[in-house]
């Protein structure tokens, strides 16, 4: 396998999953120890709704900050394409990413903090 720009695409791609989803590309909880990609994808195939592949301490947060996650998590599977001449340039994804980002006084004012903190 030859490393190209469309192979760091893909591997960006993954480190949104991971970022999005709080878990790590390969561990053994992730249903039979499936890489993120392909447990995302049996997530989005099911009838579950995509907000469960987000990371449980985001949830509680405004629904403009849930809907810009779940856009992308759309964008990082476009990132995962199994075709390499399917997924993005990294230009093509940072333009992507740029439309996403809403200002700040479209999120409602909260008082929650971005990630709920563990009860330790």
């Amino acid at each position: 396998m030859n490393i190209t720009e469309k192979s760091d695409v893909y591997s960006y791609g993954v480190v949104l999953l991971e970022i999005l989803s709080g878990r790590s590309a390969v561990e053994p909880q992730i249903g039979d120890g499936l890489h993120i990609v392909e447990w995302v994808k049996k997530k989005m195939g099911s009838f579950e709704p995509a907000v469960t592949i987000l990371d449980s301490k985001l949830q509680g947060l405004p629904d403009q900050m849930v809907q810009e996650m779940l856009q992308t998590l759309g964008i990082a599977m476009f990132c995962v394409n199994s075709s390499p001449a399917e997924r993005p340039t990294m230009k093509e994804v940072v333009a992507l990413l740029m439309e996403v980002k809403s200002p700040a006084e479209e999120w409602g004012k909260t008082s929650q903090p971005l990630i709920k903190q563990s009860s330790n």
